[in-house]
C-alpha cells in the first residue's frame, strides 16, 4: 500500500511539474506576441488603411514577424470590408506571398500547420488557391479537409460541388458542427448542390441541416424532397415540416394535415406540422385545424389556434366559433389567438 501511494505521489508531481511548465512556455508565447503586436500593429495599421484608400504604396512587410502582424491584421480587416476594397486586399495578399505560403503549408506534415493554412486560405477566399484546396479534401484530418471543402463551397465553382458535398457526407459523423458549416456554405453559394445531402442515404446530421437551410432559404425547388422528408423519422420530418412551411408548399397541406392528425408521430412533429399549415395560408386546411382546436391535446390546440389566426377570414371565423365552445381552454386559446 505504501508503495502505490508513494507511485501515485510522484505520478502527482509530475503531472503539477509538467503543467506548470505548460502554463510558463504559455505565458512566453503570449508575452512574445504582445511585445511583436505592440512593435509593428501601428505601422502594419497605418500602411494598410493608406493602401486601402489609395493614397499610399502597397505595404511591404520585411521579416517573419512583421509580416505576421500584417496577416492578422488582413484578415481581421477582410470581415469588414466588401466589394473592390475587399478584392484589393485580396490581390495584396497574394502578391506577397501569403497564398502561396498558405497553399505550400496546406502539404506540412504537421497537423496544425495544415490547420492553420486551411483557416487562412479560408479566410482569404481566393480562387487562386482552388486546386490547392482541391487536394486537401484527401487530407488525413477531418478539420483540414472540412475546411478546405468550406472554402471551395465558396470559390470553387460548379465543379467543385461533389467533392465538396462528399467531405460533407464522410465528416458529419465525425465532426457534426464543421460539416454543417460546409453544407451552410454550399446552400448560400451553391444552392444548386444540396440534392444530394437531402436524400436518403445522407447522414441524418448532413440531411438535418440541409432540410433547415431549404427552408430558411426559401429553395422552392427542393419541397419535393422536404415532402419526401415527412415521412422520415420523427426529428428530420419536423425540420421538413417547418420547411415547407417557409417555402409555402401548396402541395404540402395534404400530407402535412395527414401528419398533423396522426396520433402515432411524435407530438412536437405534429405541433410543427399545425404551424406549417397556417404559414403556408391556404384556407383549405381550416376544417382540419378547427377539428384540431377542438379535440388535440393542449399543445396541438394552441398550435391549432395560432394557425387558424394566419389564415384570413375562414381561420377567423373558425376561432369565432370556438370562443363559445363548452371547454374552457379551448375558449381561451381562441380568444388568446384572435386578441390583437
Amino acid at each position: 500500500m505504501t508503495g502505490f501511494l508513494a507511485g501515485a505521489d510522484a505520478v502527482l508531481a509530475a503531472v503539477i511539474v509538467g503543467m506548470t511548465a505548460f502554463i510558463l512556455v504559455m505565458r512566453m508565447v503570449l508575452h512574445g506576441r504582445l511585445r511583436r503586436d505592440h512593435r509593428f500593429r501601428p505601422g502594419a495599421e497605418r500602411a494598410l488603411s493608406e493602401y486601402l484608400a489609395g493614397v499610399g504604396d502597397p505595404p511591404a512587410p520585411a521579416g517573419r514577424d512583421e509580416r505576421a502582424v500584417m496577416l492578422a491584421m488582413a484578415i481581421e480587416a477582410l470581415d469588414d470590408l466588401r466589394g473592390g476594397e475587399q478584392a484589393r486586399l485580396v490581390l495584396l495578399l497574394e502578391q506577397l506571398g501569403y497564398v502561396d505560403e498558405a497553399i505550400w503549408e496546406l502539404r506540412a506534415r504537421r497537423r496544425v500547420t495544415r490547420r492553420r493554412a486551411a483557416e487562412t486560405l479560408s479566410a482569404i477566399g481566393t480562387p487562386a488557391a482552388a486546386s490547392a484546396l482541391l487536394a486537401g479534401l484527401n487530407d488525413s484530418d477531418a478539420l483540414v479537409r472540412t475546411t478546405c471543402a468550406r472554402t471551395l463551397a465558396e470559390v470553387g465553382g460548379e465543379d467543385a460541388a461533389a467533392a465538396v458535398t462528399a467531405i460533407a457526407e464522410r465528416d458529419a459523423p465525425k465532426v457534426p458542427g464543421a460539416a454543417a458549416a460546409v453544407v451552410l456554405a454550399l446552400a448560400e453559394y451553391q444552392p444548386a448542390a444540396l440534392a444530394p445531402l437531402l436524400r436518403r442515404g445522407a447522414p441524418a446530421e448532413v440531411r438535418f441541416v440541409a432540410f433547415t437551410l431549404a427552408g430558411e432559404l426559401r429553395l422552392a425547388e427542393y419541397a419535393p424532397l422536404l415532402l419526401a422528408g415527412l415521412t422520415d423519422r420523427d426529428d428530420l420530418a419536423t425540420c421538413a415540416a417547418k420547411g415547407l412551411g417557409l417555402i409555402g408548399e401548396v402541395e404540402a397541406v395534404g400530407p402535412l394535415t395527414s401528419l398533423m392528425r396522426d396520433e402515432r408521430r411524435g407530438q412536437a412533429l405534429r405541433a410543427e406540422a399545425t404551424w406549417a399549415l397556417g404559414t403556408i395560408g391556404q384556407p383549405a386546411a381550416v376544417p382540419a385545424l378547427e377539428a384540431q382546436l377542438r379535440s388535440g391535446g393542449w399543445v396541438l390546440q394552441a398550435s391549432a389556434a395560432q394557425a387558424l389566426a394566419r389564415l384570413g377570414e375562414a381561420g377567423e371565423a373558425a376561432l369565432q366559433r370556438a370562443t363559445a365552445n363548452d371547454r374552457g381552454e379551448v375558449r381561451e386559446l381562441a380568444e388568446a389567438a384572435l386578441a390583437p
